[in-house]
């Protein structure tokens, strides 16, 4: 019944009929409809306008924390209305901006967001939160708190299919287990965000794990690799065109060379580090890079470059108050005058080195104050809004009455709904069978791979084997009429090895399988395949660690295939002298190395224009991914060539 009506009569007494009442009622839905409506066209204008103020606030990093602000009180103005998806957008936001100076406020504002969001559907916003507690924990060294948030973050992340949040948050699990020192963990979590960010085509993010997986490399002293990862690093980001980026790089290259002890290297590339971060304008940057070169002066006993340095290095720290920085470079000068016996300055250098410590101290005392007191009124306001929903609760019990007169609608949904669902179910049909004919078509796809990689095996088994033996014959060609006795050898193990040939025509056919590889395993059939080239045409140093046990036999038979195309590569087409190989094997794979001093190529040319001379590479790259694996090249004409190759542990072959 409507308020106001008693046994069909008006507030006159009057009687009217069953037809005026339903004329009545069907005239009051109208008019709660046109005002629903109303409010849900206002309701869905505000949910786009935060929505795209929320995407221009993820599009900030917190180094810009005014604008992130200005976004998240601007949503927080305008979500006060709506669902509390919207107000957590806000409060993440609010989360980004002070997490660096006032840790506490971020963690109330994250911790708010995830009980706003706990019965939300919105993964994605939740996995953020996580994010942001973990990053808190893991700034106060609580590193158990930091990975159970992290870990959840990663969880949500996956739900939701967010291949970009899943990159950021391995990246971080990667970063504590770093600081854990747990270098193999590190490493596992940070090489999992480049894969993910590389195949999601989010180079900026690819690039950030890098940068960490070649710090865990240079802190573990293992330099070589840090730099080969540095250099990839930096020709990507020029690719990108980002100057920050290879900035980053070329600050890592310079740490490399100087832990390494090769400080002009070094010195080279903190100065490029500087001339691209004065372009950018990161002053920040600079002050860090003047900091490294006046202690790597001073470790060279250049004095006078050193104070050169440490003195702009206070200049500039002025500009941007950055007092940390400038109060390393006034200890590094205090010691520097002690070293040249000039007390005065030294004293003078020490005194300037209290005062700022007194200031940082007195500047974090302020700032916890300040953030005390946004606690404060943070939480009035929590309280606030908690009154304003009570208020809005009862309002809408007094509007329940009128959902009565929408129960003639509920039927009209039930059937827009059946019409939605049968829809939906004929889309999951169709859905269904276009992964079905994907699916048969990948198996045909994988029918005409294996085929090739058995005509790939026979092709370049007995290929590359009788090209090595014709290769010595050739060289021993001019001294044939007078024949020595080092020289007859020469011809002997020529003579095997085309012996070798054949009897590996007859084992391929058979088994697919190298015959020294079947009895001797990966690590003796390259000693004896090695050990077959004359070192007049080639000296190959072999190097191998943790290949005790047998790998799988598929792994070890493309390995040795690689491997022997690789070298007879650089036979052919390198011109090179010495060739290193290095295999290592654990429990998170096995990876191989070769590195000649030949005259180098074009990777990218050779892939891309002259299709005939890049199938043989084409043939180790398709091997390698036949087990899961990556393979690198790194060669540029006249720098000689590495090859990186990486098989995970624990892959089983995708056509095993």
């Amino acid at each position: 019944m409507l308020k106001g009506l008693n046994s069909m009569t008006l507030l006159s007494g009057k009687p009217i009929t069953s037809n005026k009442y339903l004329l009545l009622s069907i005239a009051l839905l109208i008019s709660i409809t046109i005002s629903c409506n109303r409010n849900k066209s206002s309701e869905n204008k505000d949910i786009q306008q935060i929505n795209e103020w929320y995407q221009l606030l993820t599009t900030y990093t917190p180094a810009d924390g005014d604008t992130v602000l200005l976004y998240a009180n601007l949503i927080d103005s305008a979500a006060q209305h709506l669902p509390n998806v919207y107000k957590a957008m806000a409060l993440i936001g609010k989360g980004r901006v002070h997490s660096g100076n006032k840790p506490e406020l971020s963690l109330k504002h994250y911790q708010h967001a995830i009980e706003l969001l706990e019965n939300s559907r919105a993964d994605s916003l939740k996995a953020r939160a996580y994010n942001g507690v973990g990053v808190y924990y893991l700034k106060k060294s609580d590193y158990a708190n930091a990975l159970t948030h992290f870990f959840k973050a990663l969880k949500l992340f996956e739900k939701a299919n967010n291949v970009k949040g899943m990159g950021g948050v391995l990246a971080n699990i990667g970063e504590v287990y770093q600081v854990k020192n747990d270098v193999p963990a590190a490493k596992k979590y940070i090489v999992q965000a480049m894969e993910i960010t590389k195949k999601a085509n989010d180079m900026h993010s690819y690039l950030n794990a890098a940068q960490t997986l070649a710090n865990i490399y240079g802190m573990n002293n293992q330099f070589d690799s840090a730099i080969t990862i540095d250099r990839m690093g930096i020709e990507q980001a020029e690719k990108m065109g980002s100057s920050k980026l290879i900035s980053s790089f070329y600050n890592n290259l310079g740490n490399c060379y100087m832990y390494s002890n090769r400080p002009d290297s070094a010195r080279y590339y903190f100065l490029q580090c500087i001339q691209l971060d004065s372009a950018s304008g990161i002053l920040h940057y600079m002050v860090d890079n003047y900091l490294t070169l006046g202690q790597l002066s001073l470790k060279q006993h250049q004095l006078p470059e050193a104070e050169n340095f440490f003195l702009k290095a206070i200049h500039l720290s002025d500009s941007i108050k950055e007092n940390q920085l400038k109060l390393h470079a006034w200890k590094a000068l205090g010691q520097l005058y002690s070293n040249q016996k000039n007390f005065i300055k030294a004293n003078a250098a020490k005194d300037s080195a209290a005062n700022i410590k007194d200031r940082i101290i007195n500047e974090k005392s302020e700032n916890k104050i300040a953030e005390l007191r946004e606690l404060y009124e943070t939480e009035k306001k929590e309280q606030t809004i908690a009154l304003q929903q009570v208020k809005l609760s009862r309002q809408k019990l007094m509007l329940t009455g009128g959902v009565v007169l929408l129960a003639s609608l509920i039927l009209s949904g039930w059937l827009l709904y059946r019409r939605y669902k049968i829809k939906k179910e004929k889309e999951l049909q169709e859905a269904i069978l276009r992964q079905r004919e994907k699916a048969t078509l990948e198996i045909l796809q994988v029918e005409d791979q294996e085929r090739r990689r058995i005509a790939a095996e026979l092709h370049d088994g007995v290929g590359q084997v009788m090209l090595a033996a014709w290769m010595n014959l050739q060289a021993l060609e001019p001294e044939m009429a007078t024949l020595q006795p080092q020289q007859q050898q020469s011809l002997s193990k020529a003579i095997a090895m085309v012996g070798e040939g054949c009897k590996e025509v007859r084992e391929v056919s058979h088994s697919m399988m190298p015959g020294a590889l079947m009895n001797k395993g990966l690590q003796g059939a390259l000693k004896d395949f090695t050990k077959q080239i004359d070192r007049k045409i080639i000296a190959i140093n072999l190097h191998h660690e943790g290949l005790d046990k047998p790998l799988n036999e598929i792994t070890e038979s493309i390995l040795y295939r690689v491997i022997q195309e690789c070298v007879n590569n650089t036979i052919k087409h390198a011109q090179a002298t010495e060739l290193d190989i290095s295999l290592h094997h654990n429990q998170e794979g096995t990876s191989v190395l070769l590195e000649d001093n030949g005259n180098g190529f074009d990777v990218q040319k050779i892939f891309k224009e002259n299709q005939q001379a890049g199938l043989g590479l084409q043939n180790i790259k398709t091997r390698v991914e036949f087990l899961n694996g990556k393979v690198e090249w790194d060669s540029s004409p006249g720098n000689g060539t590495v090859v990186t190759i990486f098989i995970p542990a624990n892959e089983k072959h995708a056509k095993d």
